[in-house]
C-alpha cells in the first residue's frame, strides 16, 4: 500500500515548455520543448533537463536551487518568479494548462535567452553603500559594537534580500523615473540606515530620502519578492526619517507637504479631500494647470466635490493623537 502511494506521488505528467529565446544573430523567437515532470520537479530542473537532454544552446542562470542566490529570476507564465522556488506542476494546476511559458525578466537588457544584464541593478545596489561603516573607535578596539534584540528584530527582515532583481523588474516607477533607486536598493539601504552601529547616517539619508519619495506605492515589489522582504515597507520607513535631513531636495519637501496635507484633511473632516490635498501640496499654479487638463477630459466634477465632516470626528482626532 505504501509503495503504491509513493508511485502515485511520483506519477509523471508531460508539459509543454515555451521559452522566449534571444540571440544577437536571430533576435527574439519562441521555442518549444516537451518533457515529463513529477510533483517534485522544480523549474530549474526543467531547464536543466532541456539543456542536457534536448538543447545545449539554451542559456539561463541557476546556482543554489534553494532560493538563496537569486540567480534564476525570470518570468514564468508572465509572473516574476524564482525558477528554483517554482514547481512545474504547481504552475500547471494554477493555470489549468500543461503549457508553461518562460521569459527573461522585464526592464533589464537581454544578453541571451533567459539571461539578462544586471549591471544597472548592481549599480543601484552599490549606490546605497551596502555594507556597515563602523565608527573609528570600533575599528580601533576601544569600543564594542553592540546590537540590541529590538534593533536586530527591526533589521533582520530587510537583511534577507538576495539581490534577485525581481522587484526591480516589476516596478513601474523604476521604468519611468531614472532618479528612483528601486525597491531592492531601498531595502538594502534602510537595513544599514536603521543599524545603530553604522557611522554614516547623514550620508545614507541624503542618498535615500529623495528616491524614497519617488515610489508610487504600487506594491508590486511586495507581491513578487520571494523572500518576503517587503521593500515598500523600507521605503515608508525611510520617508519617516526625512525630518532629520538638513538639506532637503524639492521632491522630499513636496512629499512632506503632501503628508501634512493628508493629515490636516483627515483631522478637519475625517476624510481625504483630494482636491484640497493636491492644491496644498503642489500650489495654485500647478493646480490650475492640472485643473485645465481635467476640464478637457470631463473630470473636473470630481475635483469640485465638497466633503462633509463625518460624525464623531472627535474619535478620529483621538486616534490621531490630537
Amino acid at each position: 500500500m505504501e509503495t503504491q502511494s509513493i508511485q502515485n506521488n511520483l506519477e509523471q505528467r508531460e508539459v509543454l515548455v515555451k521559452v522566449k529565446r534571444y540571440s544577437k544573430e536571430r533576435g527574439e523567437y519562441w521555442q518549444e520543448y516537451k518533457l515529463n515532470v513529477d510533483r517534485f520537479t522544480q523549474m530549474t530542473e526543467v531547464l536543466r533537463k532541456i539543456k542536457t537532454e534536448q538543447d545545449p544552446t539554451l542559456a539561463y542562470r541557476a546556482s543554489c536551487h534553494m532560493a538563496v542566490c537569486g540567480s534564476c529570476s525570470m518570468k514564468i507564465n508572465g509572473e516574476p518568479r524564482l525558477a528554483c522556488k517554482t514547481l512545474a506542476l504547481d504552475i500547471v494546476k494554477k493555470y489549468n494548462s500543461n503549457v508553461i511559458t518562460l521569459e527573461p525578466m522585464d526592464f533589464f537588457p537581454v544578453e541571451k535567452d533567459l539571461v539578462v544584464n544586471l549591471d544597472d541593478f548592481y549599480g543601484r545596489m552599490f549606490k546605497v553603500k551596502p555594507r556597515l561603516y563602523p565608527p573609528k573607535e570600533f575599528m580601533e578596539g576601544t569600543a564594542e559594537p553592540r546590537l540590541r534584540p529590538e534593533d536586530q528584530k527591526e533589521l533582520w527582515k530587510f537583511a534577507q534580500c538576495i539581490w534577485c532583481g525581481l522587484c526591480v523588474s516589476s516596478c513601474p516607477a523604476v521604468k519611468i523615473d531614472p532618479e528612483f533607486l528601486g525597491p531592492a536598493a531601498h531595502a538594502k539601504g534602510y537595513r544599514f540606515l536603521a543599524d545603530p552601529r553604522d557611522s554614516i547616517y547623514e550620508e545614507r539619508l541624503k542618498i535615500l530620502v529623495d528616491s524614497s519619495w519617488r515610489c508610487t506605492y504600487c506594491y508590486q515589489c511586495f507581491n513578487v519578492c520571494p523572500r518576503d522582504v517587503e521593500p515598500v515597507t523600507t521605503i515608508k520607513k525611510t520617508r519617516s526619517h526625512t525630518k532629520f535631513l538638513k538639506d532637503k531636495g524639492e521632491v522630499a519637501r513636496t512629499g512632506e507637504k503632501h503628508v501634512k496635507a493628508i493629515f490636516d484633511s483627515i483631522k478637519e473632516t475625517g476624510k481625504l479631500e483630494e482636491a484640497k490635498v493636491y492644491l496644498t501640496t503642489y500650489g495654485l499654479a500647478t493646480a490650475i494647470r492640472d485643473m485645465l487638463y481635467t476640464m478637457r477630459n470631463g473630470k473636473v466634477g470630481f475635483a469640485m466635490i465638497k466633503e462633509k465632516k463625518i460624525n464623531e470626528l472627535d474619535q478620529v482626532r483621538k486616534l490621531m493623537g490630537e
